[in-house]
């Protein structure tokens, strides 16, 4: 009986290098965790735009079915849906859409710094007048020197709420414009 026992095939011995050649495995929550990462950068290609989709290198099938998840509606089918993306999000290399999010970011935060900006340059003009006229020609020497007055003169003078609102919001448009100029020209 000893000799059955001992005529069973055995496996053979381990290489001695095969278990350097393979990198380790990712446990099991990292795997999750990167799962979760990529059905989160999911869930923002549905909060974007058609347009701004179609500008990224994102696979048709992606695609579809990011668009698809736009047009749902109820709670349920939009959340297979999305379930759906992140199953297909494990297949794509998450780093060009990662890009892409990180560019429309960076847009975003350069608007509303413009924005900001401007606000800033409308209460001072309104609440200084002629010396921060001097200051913004000479912060922007291609606008306009008599538009800028005339913008910042109605401002002050308006009387009506309604008015003084109006003059306002257009000194703030040609300061947004003189904004976008200046941003274009670091370009």
């Amino acid at each position: 009986m000893a000799g059955v026992v001992n005529d069973l095939p055995q496996p053979p011995p381990p290489a001695p290098d095969a278990g350097a050649e393979k990198p380790p495995r990712p446990s099991k929550s990292q795997r999750k965790r990167e799962m979760i990462a990529r059905q989160k950068l999911g869930e923002r290609l549905v909060a974007l735009s058609p347009e701004q989709i179609d500008r990224m290198a994102v696979p048709a099938v992606l695609k579809e079915a990011v668009l698809f998840a736009r047009a749902l509606t109820r709670h349920g089918a939009r959340r297979r849906q999305m379930q759906r993306i992140g199953v297909l999000m494990r297949e794509v290399d998450p780093g060009p859409i990662q890009a892409a999010l990180a560019r429309l970011d960076h847009r975003r935060y350069e608007a509303v710094v413009q924005f900001k900006q401007a606000e800033s340059w409308r209460d001072r003009l309104t609440a200084e007048g002629a010396p921060a006229v001097a200051e913004l020609l000479a912060a922007f020497p291609s606008a306009d020197r008599q538009r800028v007055r005339q913008l910042v003169r109605n401002a002050e003078k308006a009387g009506d709420a309604g008015k003084k609102a109006r003059s306002s919001k257009q000194l703030f448009r040609y300061l947004m414009t003189l904004l976008a100029e200046a941003s274009e020209a670091d370009r």
